[in-house]
């Protein structure tokens, strides 16, 4: 079972696009470190004291307005204090894609 709820918003030849909400009750041991099969551009649409943290790298919190790129197979986790609800608009690109 996932840690979060996630409705599709768009799909086309190039990407499917979702928004994806996690509970501030989600456990940390749910967040587990993975590696997506694809390109993500990810962008904080609600939250606060959540961070994202990748491989080798310090976390980063995550606020309203916020947005990063997850290469495909790169190692990360989501960190979660507790305090709000967090939701991400995602977009996972269905190619390599150079430029986002």
């Amino acid at each position: 079972m996932l840690p979060f709820k996630e409705t599709l918003v768009e799909s086309n030849l190039k990407y499917d696009e979702v928004i994806r909400e996690f509970s501030k009750d989600t456990n940390n041991e749910d967040l587990n470190w993975h590696r997506d099969r694809e390109n993500r551009h990810v962008k904080v649409i609600s939250g606060s004291e959540w961070y994202i943290q990748f491989e080798n790298e310090l976390p980063r919190l995550m606020s309203e307005g916020f947005s990063f790129i997850i290469n495909k197979n790169k190692w990360h986790r989501i960190i979660n204090k507790n305090s709000s609800n967090l939701k991400l608009r995602i977009r996972k690109y269905k190619w390599e894609q150079k430029n986002y």
